[in-house]
């Protein structure tokens, strides 16, 4: 070590502890963020000291530390794996200096070398395609289980197949078990609440057969309709549970004599 002043001393360890590089690796293989660490020492070391040496020390210390903080961070959200590289270097970190320990804290500055940018864009196109593709199969899926949630698109389906037997159709109980099978699958979390309530309501519906039962559910619907200050809403269900007029006009005029 050459006999320097505690100035010239203290200059130089700033100078090579006060902004320095690592490389570090994240969670994508292959791709590595390039970080610039700025480090306090408090205290200052005092007395005759080797500023390479203690610099050799912070350093090597904080890049411990700053790689274990990014391992796990995506080097797509920068600003989080910038965050959290933050979060452990702001700690204050035991340094074992040759004469006495002290403590180091430091910031950070994180980026993308021009390579690792080009492979997280590469990265984001691939993430995307595949997004684009999952939901249009997810929404081929829905649309197709939604067809057949009805015993009738169930028919015309079986009707559609080449050896089909026009003669010899599947029972009703069947076709009406396997639609409500479809009914019943868990709905997409996005898909608005009162859609899947209606789902539901329809399946409960189907539970009676006979239509007098289905007045009497209806006219409990208008009730808690009426309940709810809502009476617009409770005359339409309870317009639907009356005879169609015009049905029953035919029925006469066809009963005449």
């Amino acid at each position: 070590m050459r006999h320097t002043s505690k100035r010239a001393r203290r200059k130089q360890l700033r100078r090579k502890i006060g902004a320095f590089p690592a490389v570090l690796r994240s969670s994508r293989p292959g791709i590595h963020f390039t970080a610039t660490i700025y480090a306090t020492l408090a205290p200052e070391p005092s007395g005759p000291y080797d500023p390479d040496e203690i610099a050799d020390l912070v350093r090597t210390a904080l890049r411990t530390t700053a790689a274990a903080a990014v391992r796990d961070q995506d080097p797509i959200d920068l600003p989080a794996a910038e965050d959290a590289c933050a979060q452990q270097l702001r700690r204050p970190q035991d340094i074992d200096l040759p004469d006495r320990a002290t403590q180091v804290t430091a910031s950070v500055h994180l980026e993308l070398a021009d390579e690792d940018r080009a492979a997280v864009k590469e990265l984001l196109t691939g993430i995307r395609a595949q997004s684009a593709a999952d939901t249009l199969a997810s929404q081929r899926t829905e649309a197709l289980a939604k067809e057949l949630a009805h015993p009738a698109a169930l028919l015309v389906r079986w009707l559609q197949q080449p050896d089909a037997r026009v003669s010899q159709p599947p029972e009703e109980a069947e076709l009406e078990a396997l639609a409500r099978r479809l009914r019943g699958y868990p709905k997409d979390r996005d898909e608005p609440l009162e859609l899947q309530l209606l789902s539901i309501l329809r399946d409960f519906l189907a539970e009676f057969p006979k239509e007098e039962q289905k007045r009497l559910l209806m006219m409990l619907l208008a009730n808690g309709m009426r309940a709810a200050r809502k009476p617009g809403h409770a005359d339409r269900v309870e317009a639907l549970t009356k005879p169609d007029p015009a049905i029953c006009e035919t029925a006469v005029v066809g009963g005449t004599p």
